[in-house]
């Protein structure tokens, strides 16, 4: 538990829950109100806790604030009236503001050790300011706030490339008191087709507007409130706040039984997911927010030309006659996840030379860049790309569906049907024979 003034008796709380749909939220609201207003002695320390460490995260959610279990449980009733569905995260930008000094110094720990920084860098105002800002974003980042994108202004700007990782922070807050150039991250503000909705995080005075979330950052009321709003636009915050707390025994998930076995039954070409797939794209669907840790990747260089797409899309579409069960994609069918067997083709990816970057590591990240853990995508991959006398190439799989194959061996397979054979290297993918 972090000792902050969000810790401090009487600074709200924030209760989070999610379901799979709607009415399904709407219930899991409902039930923890009742929970709480059955038995007041409850800490809502505790019941915050056990929110955020022992429950699966959905797409539909709740979040509420309050002080004391009576005003959480009708602040639940209330947001359970209003409906609720799934809707896509949106891209979310962090705005430290023009760098206008605080009236007061937020007591957060990160805060604390930036501005002992600062101290030590630089005294003029400015720097502490920017040591204050990036203190709070790193406080932010702590409890799961991880923006796509951190701008700033003036000073701001300083504290929002050090927060980047542009700048050191020495360096940020000596640019901060010289009013020296800082590297600026495009704002996707300014973009006239910017990649989904975008909600805007801007540290201030803690004012609301359209795609815009405040907070002030000496208000404990506002993080409470800013966690809330981000946990329903679908952001895996940490509701605690920092507060830390202990499990209790809250009501389960309000699963659903239908009288219908026909309106139970999944669509025609579906079938439920193994313990297997269930276990790993729930994981990494509610929990990690990424499948990159179960993404298997093998990787070999080669000599000659690189194929051309004809002929290494032919040798995938011949891997996956080969492992049929590499030809699986999850997908969704009334708010529940399944598998399917897809036969649509898999298209290999080809690089553009990238002049001083080491190809074997740009085709594995490539490979494994961007989450399996989605609707209606292959869970295979294989990327090629030049390298210097050759090419280089890297084949990804999504490990539930891998069977009993490794990536080196998948590699392999793929490699022949491409007529380049390969063989395995212990502990290191792959090489030419």
């Amino acid at each position: 538990m972090e000792t902050t003034f969000l810790a401090r008796p009487g600074a709200p709380r924030v209760l989070a829950v999610s379901a799979r749909d709607g009415r399904a939220a709407a219930d899991a609201a409902g039930r923890l109100a009742d929970r709480l207003t059955g038995d007041p002695s409850l800490d809502p320390d505790d019941v915050a806790f056990t929110l955020v460490r022992g429950r699966e995260r959905f797409a539909v959610r709740h979040a509420v604030t309050g002080t004391t279990g009576a005003e959480l449980a009708d602040a639940l009733r209330k947001s359970a009236e209003r409906p609720r569905r799934e809707a896509p995260v949106p891209v979310l930008v962090l705005d430290l503001g023009d760098g206008s000094a605080l009236p007061g110094t937020p007591a957060l720990p990160q805060v604390a050790e930036a501005s002992a920084a600062a101290g030590e860098t630089d005294p003029a105002p400015a720097a502490r300011t920017a040591a204050e800002l990036y203190g709070t974003a790193s406080w932010l980042a702590a409890r799961g706030v991880r923006p796509d994108a951190v701008v700033g202004r003036g000073p701001a700007a300083a504290a929002a490339a050090a927060v980047r990782g542009d700048l050191s922070l020495p360096d940020a807050l000596r640019a901060a008191a010289t009013g020296a150039d800082v590297p600026r991250a495009a704002d996707p503000e300014d973009s006239p087709d910017p990649e989904g909705e975008l909600l805007v995080v801007r540290v201030g005075d803690g004012a609301d507007g359209p795609g815009v979330l405040g907070l002030d950052p000496l208000d404990p009321a506002s993080y409470a409130r800013l966690f809330a709003a981000l946990w329903e636009h679908g952001f895996d915050v940490d509701c605690t706040l920092g507060r830390g707390g202990s499990r209790v025994r809250l009501p389960g998930y309000p699963f659903r039984r239908s009288g219908s076995v026909t309106a139970a039954s999944p669509a025609p070409g579906l079938r439920p997911l193994t313990p297997h797939e269930q276990r790993w794209l729930f994981h990494d669907l509610v929990r990690s927010g990424s499948a990159a840790e179960h993404a298997l990747c093998a990787t070999a260089v080669l000599p000659g030309t690189v194929p051309g797409a004809p002929a290494a899309d032919a040798a995938l579409a011949a891997l996956l006659d080969r492992h049929p069960n590499l030809r699986t994609v999850f997908t969704r069918d009334g708010g529940r996840w399944f598998a399917r067997d897809s036969r649509r083709p898999v298209a290999t990816h080809v690089l553009a030379p990238a002049p001083g970057a080491e190809p074997e590591a740009l085709v594995r990240a490539a490979a494994v860049d961007g989450t399996f853990a989605a609707a209606d995508v292959p869970l295979i991959r294989c990327v090629l790309a030049p390298a210097d006398g050759g090419w280089a190439v890297a084949l990804a799989v999504y490990a539930p569906v891998a069977g009993g194959s490794s990536a080196d061996e998948l590699l392999a397979d793929w490699a022949a049907f491409a007529g380049t054979p390969l063989r395995p290297v212990a502990g290191a993918g792959a090489e030419t024979a």
